[in-house]
């Protein structure tokens, strides 16, 4: 397109919308060298690439108009009274800030208010009603980039949000923006409870026809831990540091000298489609190698905590289940792996608020068992191994473990296993049986449809923890990989935009409101 056309109607714009002239200028000229007359045709792709590099350098300037627009509007208070008190009368035009977007810099014109004493901070008004960013980065392009950050390693982060955007922002940037991202998320999960509460009487809804009672779902709770390969700082430190021990080797760690992981405790709180089943479909073979008809966990919430213990953890998930069910209307189980010390905590938090709950183990940490037992009575790849384990598990799905215990007993005596490693087995799988023999319930489970395996836990430790804490080489501080799996949590419980929204809300409260005596006002 000819530059006297441009020209024209940039004049022809400007005289309708004042300042508006050049955008319209740039948007005709990037029309016309897509696909103005006479030129050579561009491929797609070269096309697209234009396009998004002028696009966006065409909308950051649309941007910048709306902001010179708005600063040039902004009245002038009389007074503007911080919250130390001090009343800033002098009022100066002219203070500008740079900020990033994800369109590009812009720059934010806006007036200071003084006080003229010495020490005394300036405010800008302004700020506080764009609730613009401590940083240099918008709060657009900071969401992109912890989305990037919270699903894989800092350095792809860095080369998408540039890919998309266009901007670079520096590793180590990134890693404070994530955990400044992470601040709000201990607290986030209590407000939006207050939130939820209720309060004024809604207003009458017209009548609906009746609808069938829907059955009560039970609620199910869940925990487990995952090692993360962690700085040797933000190790957990018990009698000795792994630093500290004697070394056997001069060149490896020996067993009990490594010690560079710290647990990551996870918990999960979800609604359960019963489906009830009997002992002979949960053991019958898969029809065709497809999937079986079993109970469907719904509805899934997520936590994870590195910085702290388990105990933090599972009562994490009670007030999770209780903000869920406030009324202990329905039925509530726990599935564990069968560690003592977890079980004792959810008996524990149960204790504590007066809730009935069902503890079940882990019926497939039953299996493995019976599988190692099975190795000590029978020949390497014996076919009648797998008969065996079948018969007792059936056994154990309906009710009858104690005769699984006298018959593994009795056929240790009988038939005494070839060497201590085979017998350290039995005795393992014995004290292992007798003692869970409170939580193996299995007949009332399957008969109420309620699922007996935590796969749901051992699902959230890989595709919260391990997917993006394991990745190679990686070794984490303990706020770092906390402020990670806070946001790869929420995310995970499809509540990511709500969180976000408080995190902006938090943000704008501690970074403007908090600094004006009127704050409300300031708000409005």
């Amino acid at each position: 397109m000819e530059a006297y056309v441009l020209d024209a109607l940039a004049a022809s714009v400007e005289q309708v919308v004042p300042g508006l002239g050049p955008l319209a200028g740039m948007l005709a000229g990037l029309a016309g060298e897509l696909a103005g007359p006479g030129r050579a045709v561009m491929t797609l792709d070269a096309m697209e690439q234009l396009a998004a590099v002028r696009g966006r350098e065409l909308l950051r300037a649309v941007l910048q108009y709306a902001l010179d627009v708005q600063a040039d509007a902004e009245v002038r208070l009389p007074e503007v009274t911080g919250a130390d008190g001090v009343a800033r009368t002098r009022a100066e035009r002219g203070h500008g800030r740079a900020i990033v977007t994800t369109l590009g810099e812009v720059r934010v014109q806006r007036i200071a208010y003084r006080a003229g004493v010495k020490g005394v901070p300036a405010l800008f008004p302004r700020d506080a009603v764009l609730n613009l960013p401590l940083r240099e980065y918008s709060w657009q392009l900071q969401q992109l980039a912890v989305i990037f950050t919270r699903s894989g390693a800092y350095e792809q982060g860095q080369e998408f949000t540039e890919a998309a955007t266009g901007v670079r922002i520096g590793k180590r940037q990134l890693q404070q923006i994530t955990a400044e991202a992470a601040a709000d998320a201990p607290g986030f999960y209590p407000a939006l409870s207050r939130e939820q509460q209720p309060g004024d009487p809604e207003p009458e809804q017209p009548e609906q026809p009746e609808q069938p009672e829907q059955p009560v779902m039970p609620l199910g709770l869940s925990a487990d831990g995952k090692g993360v390969a962690m700085r040797p700082e933000s190790r957990r430190r018990r009698a000795k540091s792994p630093d500290q021990r004697v070394r056997t080797f001069a060149k490896r760690r020996g067993t009990g000298e490594k010690g560079h992981k710290r647990m990551a405790e996870t918990g999960c709180v979800f609604d359960v489609q019963a489906v009830p089943r009997t002992p002979g479909q949960v053991m019958a073979p898969r029809p065709g190698g497809g999937k079986k008809e079993a109970p469907q966990a719904v509805n899934r919430w997520y936590t994870v905590d590195i910085a702290a213990g388990r105990d933090h953890t599972i009562s994490d998930i009670f007030d999770q289940a209780e903000r869920r069910d406030p009324g202990r209307a329905r039925p509530w189980i726990a599935l564990v792996d069968g560690d003592i010390y977890q079980i004792s905590l959810f008996q524990d938090q149960a204790a504590a608020r007066g809730i009935t709950i069902t503890i079940l183990v882990d019926f497939i940490h039953v299996l493995e068992y019976l599988w190692k037992a099975a190795w000590c009575f029978h020949a390497p790849r014996d076919p009648a191994m797998e008969d065996w384990v079948s018969a007792q598990a059936l056994d154990i799905l309906h009710g009858r473990a104690p005769e699984v215990i006298t018959r593994i007993r009795q056929l240790a005596e009988d038939h005494p296993p070839a060497g201590t490693e085979h017998a350290k087995i039995i005795r393992k799988t014995l004290h292992y049986l007798d003692a869970k023999q409170p939580y193996l319930d299995y007949p009332a489970a399957l008969a109420a449809g309620w699922p007996i395996a935590t796969g749901v836990i051992e699902g959230a430790c890989r595709h919260l923890v391990q997917d993006r804490m394991g990745i190679t080489g990686a070794r984490w501080s303990t706020s770092g990989a906390q402020a990670i799996l806070w946001l790869r949590a929420i995310r995970a419980s499809g509540d990511h935009d709500s969180y976000w929204n408080h995190h902006i809300q938090q943000e704008h409260q501690r970074n403007h409101l908090s600094r004006y005596q009127d704050h409300l006002g300031l708000a409005a």
